[in-house]
């Protein structure tokens, strides 16, 4: 009788025996296979639906990314309390003498009918106590030349929830040139002179901190308790001349897997590898000389290869695939951020910092670009930190953006989107 060839694979020690086709598919190391084939395709099902939300992931779907869970009812909220404010001629609770903190808000006529500015001034405002509320100096700034081409500016909320509605008191000189800006819509230069101007008068009010906002933010509900918090712990840590701001709104999207840091990546990669090859086989030495069999049948060599080499680099992927701000969140409170910070939305400055940032202001007006890019080489230069609140305080919600044609995709992106997990 002629018998049918069998295929060698080969032993890997003396307590294996040789491994055939069939024999393969019916061990215990086929199993294994299945099994965590089967493992990681749920987890990949896992992370399409719970990492859809994160824009550093392979999931990421801009549907759910983009989607207005709380900055909509948070819009409504401030919307209601300016409504509330227009229908009532009461002027704000009075600000102490020198106040904790001076907010400066520079608004510019948006080219669509949706002026932002209300919702940014309402939720800055809704649900302060009125400990919180005096404690403030909430000072808008009309940044018009004619302030009636500004639709709020007859508006009576505005007057009413003030404690002053800053515009140009500027020498003849200085107005025919904003006139010129504005004619030439040299946007850049012309925001570049409103922010120090603003900053000076905020500074002229004797407040601690002075927080500058673009007028098309949201503040979610609690802010001023968590950004006063943040302060006095930067305050008791920080020389207030060594750091420059304290971030109120930033963008998940720089915050991934960065290729200056692939280094790092790889060796952690390599050191998971090296542990987990290392535990599996101590494990198997270990079982053999215990001589228990069943185990010692299901940690074969082609088992502890098979998790190793292929398993172990699946699921590493499917790490890196899910998104770095959903595998390694920041937690909430206070955050070094010198690099990867966007945009201008929202920043706290120290007192003692604004003066040096007033001078920059005003060189850097004939310069071709934007404020922030002003702050991060100041700050690269000087060698100053800055901070971040995390999560966000601000939610950046203008579509339409006040710098004319041609930004509103950038707008519409400049997102940050674990605002909108915020509890309603």
């Amino acid at each position: 009788m002629r018998l049918k060839p069998r295929v060698i694979l080969g032993a890997f020690d003396e307590t294996d025996t040789p491994l055939s086709w069939r024999s393969i598919a019916g061990s215990s190391t086929s199993w294994l296979v299945a099994l965590l084939g089967l493992l990681w395709f749920l987890t990949y099902q896992y992370c399409r639906f719970a990492y859809s939300h994160d824009p550093t992931s392979y999931f990421f779907d801009q549907a759910h990314g983009y989607e207005r869970r709380y900055s909509l009812r948070r819009e409504q909220q401030a919307y209601q309390f300016i409504a509330a404010a227009n229908s009532t001629s009461a002027s704000p609770i009075p600000t102490q003498a020198e106040p904790l903190m001076c907010i400066g808000i520079a608004t510019v006529a948006r080219t669509s009918a949706q002026q932002y500015v209300r919702g940014t001034i309402g939720s800055l405002l809704q649900g302060l106590a009125d400990e919180e509320r005096r404690s403030i100096y909430l000072m808008p700034f009309i940044a018009h030349t004619n302030p009636s081409d500004h639709p709020i500016y007859q508006e009576p909320w505005l007057a009413a929830v003030s404690n002053r509605v800053l515009e140009y008191d500027v020498s003849d000189d200085d107005r025919a040139r904003l006139q010129q800006l504005e004619g030439g819509h040299h946007f850049r230069n012309k925001s570049m002179y409103d922010y120090g101007y603003l900053l000076e008068k905020c500074h002229e009010t004797g407040a601690s901190w002075i927080a500058m906002l673009e007028d098309d933010v949201l503040a979610r509900d609690g802010w001023y308790a968590e950004a006063t918090d943040a302060l006095s712990r930067l305050r008791r840590t920080t020389n207030d001349n060594g750091w420059l701001y304290l971030r109120m709104f930033y963008t998940e999207g720089l915050l991934g897997w960065n290729s200056e840091e692939w280094v790092r990546y790889l060796g952690w990669s390599v050191v998971s590898f090296l542990v987990l090859t290392a535990i599996l086989y101590g494990a198997r030495i270990k079982v053999k000389r215990l001589q228990r069999s069943l185990t010692n049948r299901s940690l074969t060599n082609p088992a502890v290869l098979c998790v190793c080499f292929a398993a172990l680099p699946a699921f590493i992927i499917l790490y890196f695939m899910a998104g770095r701000v959903s595998m390694q969140p920041w937690a909430a409170g206070v955050h070094r951020m010198d690099r990867f910070g966007c945009c201008s939305q929202g920043f706290i400055f120290p007192r003692a910092i604004v003066p040096r940032l007033i001078q920059r202001t005003r060189k850097a007006m004939d310069e071709d670009y934007y404020v922030d890019m002003l702050l991060e080489r100041w700050a690269d230069a000087d060698g100053l930190k800055r901070f971040v609140v995390v999560p966000s305080l601000l939610q950046h919600v203008g579509a339409k953006s006040s710098k004319g044609w041609g930004y509103d995709h950038s707008a519409g992106t400049t997102w940050n989107f674990g605002f909108e997990s915020h509890p309603r």
